[in-house]
């Protein structure tokens, strides 16, 4: 089935290259939609979306870009254009994927016009500086963006740059193609978010969600993952939430390098979505390279967890600022929710025989949470302490019998999925 692929870029420096990119799809046997961001000409080749148009969407004009001189105003708002414009098309049904090309400005509007359309939607970018050090945290957002590095410049079409855009063409005609067939499911939602120290109790409460006939979805603790979590809890795809291991919080709070989002279970609460949670993996804070970690840090309890992570053990004091975190934003939820705190210890190195154990520092946790607690909806949040380790199956028994519980009153009284 012939599919539509809308292609960004600006026509004033990548024409030969854009050119290339739709000769490709046609041969293949899809539709290029050209959308031309550039301002400083018109092109030779004649786009299907043209930078007037792109300026239009964006209430301007070419001429009063060019008239302000100024290279960021243009980027910024050819790419609110461009996004709006995009935005529009798949409103209509009009493109089926969308694939970029270009350097750092390129890859700027490129990949927030890809941000702006659903998961799902095939998302390419062939970029010049997907390399070295750069941060590639802007460029994906909490979308399914695909980046690949074009090796060489775009600058021209030479032996590096036709390959490299081929496979980007390559990659976006497969997945527009692979959607045939691919439905939605029909069982209700639960989204768990985990982390490698809390593997054990995530894989038995995702059976167990499963045989209950709920399909789950895992996000993982590094902080996009839970931003993704709660656009899904906010837009009502998610039954209930299992937020077994809120380590992201603990990275907000003091400055670890995969933190949550400001706005880290505002959705989720607002919405009413019924949660269970437990402080899984929240009570380390996520380092660099251990030699990068200042001296004073590493005098407490800590492990390499690769050469590129550390896990430093979270202290009485920061364990209660994540329990209040918790308890302040439950305490305005307007659905149920129950925080499970297993007195065993919280993810794999914390057990009685792990190299983090430091009960001490954890029950701040308890402390903290009680201490947020104190909002309007609070009566609708329960606490239990159960003497278990995280990781045992009977913590994930328990958990999801509880949020399965919590789904299933809801229901009952016609106020949930």
């Amino acid at each position: 089935m012939t599919k539509k692929i809308l292609v960004v870029a600006t026509l004033d420096t990548k024409e030969q290259e854009v050119a290339f990119v739709k000769d490709l799809i046609e041969l293949r046997g899809h539709i290029p939609l050209i959308m031309d961001c550039g301002v400083l000409k018109d092109p030779s080749l004649t786009p299907d979306i043209s930078r007037q148009e792109v300026a239009k969407a964006a209430n301007a004009t070419i001429e009063q870009i060019l008239h302000k001189k100024d290279k960021n105003f243009a980027i910024r708002t050819m790419t609110m254009g461009a996004v709006e414009v995009a935005k529009k098309l798949h409103g209509q049904g009009k493109i089926n994927g969308v694939i970029s090309l270009g350097g750092i400005q390129g890859t700027f509007i490129g990949t927030t016009v890809m941000q702006a359309l659903p998961f799902g939607v095939p998302k390419v970018m062939v970029s010049a500086v997907a390399n070295g050090q750069a941060t590639f945290g802007p460029f994906v957002g909490i979308r399914d963006v695909t980046i690949l590095h074009s090796v060489a410049d775009i600058l021209g079409l030479n032996e590096v740059t036709r390959h490299a855009l081929a496979e980007g063409v390559g990659s976006v005609v497969g997945m527009v193609e692979m959607d045939y067939g691919i439905a939605g499911s029909s069982k209700p939602a639960v989204a768990v978010t985990s982390a490698g120290v809390t593997t054990p109790c995530a894989n038995r409460a995702r059976e167990l969600f499963e045989s209950l006939g709920y399909e789950i979805i895992a996000f993982h603790c590094n902080g996009i993952g839970a931003q993704a979590m709660e656009e899904m809890a906010g837009a009502g795809k998610l039954s209930g939430i299992f937020d077994l291991s809120p380590h992201d919080i603990t990275d907000y709070l003091y400055g670890g390098i995969m933190p949550a989002s400001p706005e880290r279970m505002k959705a989720s609460c607002l919405k009413g979505v019924p949660q269970v949670i437990a402080p899984g993996c929240a009570d380390i804070v996520l380092y660099g390279p251990v030699e990068k970690i200042p001296s004073d840090i590493l005098k407490r309890k800590y492990v390499i967890h690769n050469p590129i992570h550390t896990h430093v053990k979270a202290n009485r004091e920061e364990m209660m600022g994540l329990g209040r975190f918790i308890g302040e934003r439950l305490s305005q939820s307007k659905g149920p929710a129950t925080v499970l705190i297993p007195k065993k210890g919280f993810s794999q190195l914390n057990n009685p025989e792990g190299p983090l154990y430091e009960p001490e520092s954890d029950e701040g946790f308890v402390e903290g949470l009680k201490q947020g607690l104190k909002g309007l909806h609070s009566k609708n949040i329960k606490v239990k302490q159960v003497d278990m380790h995280i990781n045992d199956p009977e913590f994930a028994e328990m958990a999801v019998k509880e949020l399965h519980g919590m789904i299933q009153e809801k229901q009952a009284q016609g106020e949930f999925l």
